[in-house]
């Protein structure tokens, strides 16, 4: 099912979503490079923005470009690059990791906190995807140093992801969510669909919201996140999107399409 509607507002750049959106399980979704590549000549402006948090933007980069997506670095805004933005304004921050070794590296000009140093109480508490080191007791420690007053933050908001198999894993969101509950504080969140994440992303583009939408497969994050933003979000069927009830849908995206080969029918 395809939904589109004519726009009558001029759109100049477009926020796309990665995983799901313009590859998937590890391949790019058919269409997605030469689309990508007609955008260029046509002179639209493209930042994507993406929820993974498990790897450094230097290898998501480079496996865009294994992929055969010519990504700009300007291009690319990531969680750990809002972070990382965010944390350079408070250099003498002490920090409690809960990430994978690789995002860890990306850190290292702070001072770090382990699990050890119970004498000692971070400034903010960071919980990112910890694949790499699954054990629930880093869990335990990020929420005791969460009660005894560091402040928590959260790479992203995501309830779940879609592996290479297609088949679902707890996502970053899910635990930020369960320490905060249980601390009874409430998180800041620096990726999708925190609003701060969207508008930051919309300086990065340099337009304004009218010029922009978004594209994505998940409508919690993507879209709802658009909407909370004050952007037009387009929903794409693949990844996530193709298991969404359209007809129960509660989110309403601006548009729907099947794949982001069809983004022309939109800007067109």
């Amino acid at each position: 099912m395809t939904i589109i509607q004519k726009s009558s507002r001029k759109i100049k750049g477009i926020l796309s979503d990665l995983d799901g959106t313009i590859y998937f399980k590890g391949k790019p979704i058919p269409g997605s490079i030469e689309t990508i590549l007609s955008l260029n000549e046509k002179g639209v402006k493209l930042l994507f923005f993406t929820n993974t948090d498990s790897k450094s933007p230097g290898t998501i980069l480079k496996n865009l470009y294994n992929y055969g997506f010519n990504v700009k670095k300007e291009e690319l805004f990531t969680p750990i690059i809002a972070l990382k933005e965010f944390l350079s304004k408070k250099p003498a921050s002490t920090l409690f990791l809960v990430t994978t070794e690789e995002v860890k590296e990306e850190f290292k000009k702070f001072s770090i906190i382990t699990e050890f140093e119970n004498s000692k109480i971070p400034d903010y508490v960071i919980i990112g995807d910890f694949h790499d080191n699954w054990d629930v007791n880093q869990l335990n420690h990020a929420f005791k140093y969460v009660m005894k007053g560091a402040k928590l933050l959260g790479t992203q908001g995501n309830r779940y992801y879609l592996d290479k198999q297609g088949e679902p894993v707890l996502d970053t969101g899910s635990f930020v969510k369960m320490v905060a509950n249980a601390a009874n504080v409430e998180p800041l969140i620096f990726g999708k669909p925190s609003r701060e994440y969207f508008l930051q992303a919309l300086i990065k583009i340099n337009l304004k919201a009218e010029e922009v939408i978004v594209i994505g497969d998940d409508i919690e994050s993507d879209i709802q996140g658009a909407i909370n933003a004050g952007l037009r979000g387009v929903l794409v069927r693949t990844g996530k999107g193709k298991f969404i009830d359209l007809d129960g849908l509660s989110i309403k995206p601006f548009k729907i399409i099947e794949s982001f080969n069809q983004i022309f029918k939109i800007l067109n």
